[in-house]
């Protein structure tokens, strides 16, 4: 067995070499920071997470997870009724919306009729959009 420090060990996950085979050294394991703990992790090398720490200085703005606005009803379910749900709603079928983008020019028309997969594909994370920022308007 070879005995590495976390400095040593995140270094040669990141250089390609294996931990296999590899102890950490008990003195340097005490305080991981968690970016090395995600790229020992990659290396087949989980630390406790008590041994974890982090900076909320070193947090990363995500938009779509720090503007995420969770309401009561779901939060406060059990995970049995979160289940059923969840397992509700793969279960229905997708129900087609129908929206007239016509455009009374036939060029245009004939267009959106041969490319309307590519145009659901843009269009839905617009509406989405839309739909989030009236949301969020009307609170």
């Amino acid at each position: 067995m070879k005995v590495l420090t976390i400095k040593e060990a995140v270094e040669w996950v990141n250089s390609g070499k294996s931990l296999e085979g590899v102890v950490l050294d008990e003195c340097t394991i005490q305080q991981v920071n968690v970016r090395d703990a995600l790229v020992l992790a990659r290396g087949g090398i989980v630390i406790p997470e008590q041994n974890i720490y982090y900076s909320d200085e070193e947090i990363e703005y995500d938009e779509d997870i720090d503007e995420l606005v969770l309401t009561d009803g779901v939060v406060r379910l059990s995970w049995e009724e979160k289940a059923r749900r969840a397992r509700e709603y793969s279960e229905k079928k997708q129900r087609e919306i129908m929206v007239n983008v016509a455009t009374q020019r036939p060029e245009i028309d004939e267009w959106i009729a041969k490319n309307r997969d590519k145009l659901e594909s843009l269009l839905r994370p617009i509406v989405i959009s839309l739909f989030n920022a009236e949301k969020t308007g009307k609170e």
